[in-house]
């Protein structure tokens, strides 16, 4: 055989040596060349034996020549069958490919031609082939009957219409030795298959019962496969197959998490396969959910103690042990990629793999998991699926148990390749332990009711006194209090805890959550605004489940309660916010704008509507903004950074949704031929230091002919792009279940609100020719395209250019903007002493003289469309403006406090919001010792700036 076989450990064969006596001597010969290995593999397997014996002739040429060319060759002999033979013949193929292949399989794999990966590969291929051909030959025989209404040349399983799905292991084609087939049959009524579509259901049940009866029918030559139809949906009261439409119903109002589970490993593997992808397409955002599923860990683990109850499964051990089911066995492994794909797969598409080993990679490659861990446990996972195909390959029976005396462990062990009985044990004991090592790190068996600093017991109608104790040393001034607060936790007098589930979570968080909130600084504070957070959440069994299995969101979410109202409020109305904290991308996705675009795009992608992209949106837009905060309040991202990936998100979200509301927009009305868009934005948008909270400043343009659109109801030009406009806010500002995702502001249009929502390219220039006043002019200093069809965006840029390099009178000028100023501070007040937007010396000003610089002096500035503090310090630069890099200092420390601010605080310009936790948050971020400190600084700040402005204007005016 191509490549050279291994020997194993040898033993007496007197059974191999009589099958060698039997056999002619040219058959003999290569069998007695290759007795190093067959002897031992021969003697202890009696099933391979007898087919060694059935197949002698096949298996000298097979020894001789190449392993998968011989296997190639029994696919074709299947398929063939399926296309030309009669049943009886097709039935005698099959089983002949599969005793054959069984015998390869098993000879290859122990003789380390195939690795145990290739085996299980060639099995699930050989299922795939066994299952096609059955269906060909069904689809020939409907055709003889008169039961399709497709000519007879193209009845066959690919134009059939049914789909046959394999899961668990062969969906992943990782079968075992001498596993069953997990299959599940679907239908599309609509293809017009059938001559009588009203009999579909019966039609393609019975189709699906003979080819099981094919698979299963133990004749001479035994079954192909066993075939188990028991995972489709609700086997107790369904037929066999039933139609896509039905299933699609089934799995998104009464699926499971076990069936999520299952459909994983998912693949079309016989029949009409192009049906059966698009199928799973529809039924991604059911096994893949939008938001990170936590809860899913307490089911996972739920079934695997109800597997190991139901199994008798018990600790660690060799004879006796199941490597499957039991502890630290191949099941585990499984679990632990399953889950982890279930949790993340909904936002990371590279997480949707079939097979375990590349779930494990693909886990690794996303930092779900450490590459060693990955490494370590595929290891694991081939070598007991190594030792499980040994177990089987004995007698062809579906076993996992290992044997139950030291003589049939040792026999494992010699086909494991290992002499030394001891030594396989050993290795075989290391392998479950190294599985239960890291399947007990993600599937914690429940946490104690103690902590390490002693007693937490909240049972009974008296305090216990050494959970008092332990809550005292924890930091609580008030125990009694603390006792009193979990009790009414406890008791579900909040909907967040009234289910029961929902409270075994929490009593198993508890002892974290209050060591977490007893280093909060004031411990007693931090829990009554965690039990006012509590009294308002909606629901808690997966906030719960997420808050147990990651420590670093217990420490945000008690910073939040303590200093970040607004971000307490996020997670009370929308808990899966919290999602992308927990993502191992998370630190880069906040501070590099293409894996932020990537991410938000990858969970833009899988809409299946306009109405869900327009919830998608919402959904990532949130989380990624609460993302971006966590961010910045954490300290991980400053505040320019942050300014940047809100603008960033914002960006994307309104290019894809511009996108998809033209093609929308289109269905009803067409385009209009020739014509071209442009999104233009203003404010911190154009800047890139948009907040938390800011809305979209942005107009539309147009340029294109006065026509009317070539749609089903056609509109005249402006009136269409009027339209479109509005469609575009209302896909950016309607509320929906998902909430708000950003409030639009179009006041910068040419005429403001008196004027129409989109204007042409030839309107624009004539306006700001004409009609402009100054502060459209200096707002338009940093406006910027944002999104564009066509070469628009070039022609938007180069008229901005052409307004900006307009020659103006610089005193004219200098007096619109003083008076501005003047009219905003009479006019428009602030609000708080930290209103740092309107505060006299605050941003405004900062921005009006660089936003002025750039209308009198951009020709010597040089830098058409900057942001504020860079064309600040180009003022220093200059000699424009002397203390132009102070001035952008300054601008950097109020872009932080008011960042910070948008953050962190719903009400920002309340005196009470000033809490004594949010002012010391705020003096951190900003790199103060103290408030105190910062608020001096930002007094004396805000008076340089004041000075500094009435020295540009003067200066500026004779320019």
């Amino acid at each position: 055989m191509n490549p050279a076989l291994s020997p194993l450990p040898p033993v007496a064969h007197p059974a191999f040596d009589a099958l060698l006596a039997g056999l002619p001597a040219p058959v003999a010969a290569p069998l007695r060349i290759a007795a190093p290995l067959l002897g031992t593999l021969l003697e202890s397997a009696p099933y391979l034996l007898d087919l060694a014996r059935e197949h002698a002739d096949w298996l000298a040429g097979v020894l001789e020549g190449d392993a998968e060319a011989a296997f190639a060759a029994l696919l074709a002999d299947v398929a063939a069958a399926g296309r030309g033979a009669d049943e009886t013949e097709l039935a005698r193929v099959l089983r002949m490919a599969k005793g054959r292949t069984a015998l390869l399989a098993a000879i290859a794999e122990t003789g380390g031609a195939w690795t145990t990966a290739r085996a299980t590969e060639a099995l699930s291929d050989l299922a795939d082939a066994a299952l096609e051909a059955a269906l060909d030959l069904l689809m020939r025989l409907a055709a003889a009957r008169g039961k399709l209404a497709i000519a007879p040349e193209k009845a066959c399983a690919a134009n059939s219409g049914l789909t046959l799905f394999a899961l668990g292991k062969h969906g992943g084609r990782e079968l075992n030795y001498s596993s069953d087939i997990d299959i599940v049959a679907f239908f599309d009524p609509r293809k017009g298959v059938l001559a009588d579509p009203d009999e579909a259901t019966r039609i393609y049940a019975r189709m699906v019962q003979k080819l099981v009866g094919l698979m299963e029918d133990r004749q001479a030559g035994g079954y192909v496969f066993r075939t188990d139809l028991r995972l489709r949906p609700d086997p107790g009261s369904t037929p066999v197959a039933i139609s896509f439409d039905a299933a699609l119903a089934y799995y998104e109002v009464r699926g499971q998490n076990w069936e999520r589970a299952a459909w994983i490993k998912a693949r079309p593997c016989a029949g009409d396969k192009a049906a059966g992808e698009g199928f799973l397409r529809e039924l991604a955002p059911y096994i893949w959910r939008k938001h990170l599923d936590f809860a899913t860990i307490a089911d996972i683990q739920a079934m695997k103690r109800q597997i190991n109850i139901s199994k008798k499964v018990g600790d660690i051990r060799v004879e006796g042990h199941n490597v499957k089911l039991g502890r630290g066995g191949i099941r585990e492994i499984e679990f632990f990629a399953q889950t982890q794909q279930l949790i993340a797969g909904g936002r990371d598409q590279s997480l949707r793999v079939r097979p375990t080993a590349k779930a494990l990679a693909a886990l690794a490659a996303a930092s779900w998991i450490g590459a060693d861990t990955a490494a370590e446990l595929t290891e694991t996972y081939w070598y007991l699926r190594a030792v499980e195909n040994r177990l089987q390959m004995l007698k062809d029976e579906q076993t996992h148990i290992m044997p139950e005396t030291p003589a049939g462990v040792a026999a494992i062990g010699r086909l494991m390749g290992e002499a030394d009985p001891a030594a396989f044990e050993s290795a075989y004991r290391a392998a479950l332990e190294r599985v239960s090592r890291y399947y007990a790190e993600l599937f914690t068996e429940g946490e104690t009711l103690g902590s390490g600093e002693g007693n937490l017991v909240f049972t009974g109608s008296d305090d216990d006194p050494e959970t008092l104790e332990t809550l005292a040393s924890m930091g609580f001034a008030d125990a009694h209090k603390v006792v009193e607060t979990v009790r009414k936790w406890h008791y579900g007098s909040y909907p967040s805890t009234r289910t029961a589930a929902a409270r075994a979570h929490l009593t198993e968080l508890l002892p974290s959550l209050l060591a977490t909130i007893g280093r909060a600084g004031n411990a007693d504070a931090a829990l009554a605004r965690m039990d006012d957070f509590l009294s308002r959440l909606p629901a808690g069994v997966q906030f719960f489940a997420l808050l147990r299995n990651h420590e670093q969101l217990r420490t945000l979410l008690v910073q939040f309660m303590a200093s970040a109202p607004r971000m307490a409020e996020a997670v009370i109305h929308r808990a899966h916010v919290m999602d992308g904290l927990i993502d191992p991308a998370f630190a880069t996705e906040i501070t590099h704008r293409a894996v932020l675009v990537a991410k938000t795009d990858a969970f833009l992608a899988d809409a299946r509507s306009y109405e869900d992209l327009i919830d998608r949106a919402r959904i990532i837009g949130q989380e990624q903004k609460f993302m971006i905060a966590a961010g910045l309040l954490s300290g991980t991202v400053g505040a320019a950074g942050a300014g940047e990936q809100f603008t960033a998100l914002a960006e994307t979200l309104l290019h894809r949704l511009f996108n998809k509301v033209r093609d929308e927009f289109a269905v009803r009305h067409g385009r209009i031929p020739g014509a071209e868009m442009a999104l233009l934005a203003f404010g911190k948008m154009a800047g890139r230091e948009m907040t938390f909270t800011s809305d979209l400043d942005f107009i539309l343009l147009y340029e294109g002919p006065d026509t009317e659109s070539d749609g089903a109801r056609p509109l005249a030009s402006s009136h269409y792009f009027t339209r479109l406009t509005q469609r575009l806010v209302a896909a950016i500002s309607a509320p929906t279940a998902e909430g708000v995702l950003y409030e639009a502001d179009m006041r910068l249009r040419p005429s403001g609100n008196a004027g129409p929502l989109a204007t042409s390219l030839a309107g624009f220039h004539a306006y700001h020719k004409d009609n402009a006043w100054t502060w459209e002019h200096l707002a338009l200093s940093r406006a910027r395209v944002v999104a564009a069809t066509g070469d628009l965006a070039g022609k938007v840029d180069a008229e901005i250019a052409a307004i900006m390099q307009r020659p103006r009178d610089a005193t004219k000028t200098v007096e619109d903007v003083v008076a501005m100023r003047a009219l905003m501070a009479r006019e428009r007040k602030p609000r708080h002493a930290f209103d740092l937007k309107l505060a006299d010396g605050g941003l405004v000003d900062l921005e009006f003289i660089a936003q002025s610089a750039q209308l009198v002096a951009g020709n010597t500035i040089g830098l058409p469309q900057a942001p504020t503090a860079r064309v600040l310090a180009r003022l220093a630069e200059t000699g424009l403006v002397p203390a132009g890099h102070r001035l952008a200092e300054i601008h950097g420390l109020y872009s932080t406090i008011v960042q910070v601010m948008s953050s962190a605080l719903v009400n920002p310009f309340r005196e009470e919001a000033w809490t004594p936790a949010f002012k010391d948050l705020l003096a951190q971020l900003s790199n103060y010792p103290d408030f105190g400190r910062l608020e001096l600084d930002v007094a004396d700040m805000q008076r340089e700036v004041s000075s500094a402005a009435a020295l540009w204007y003067e200066k500026a005016a004779v320019l």
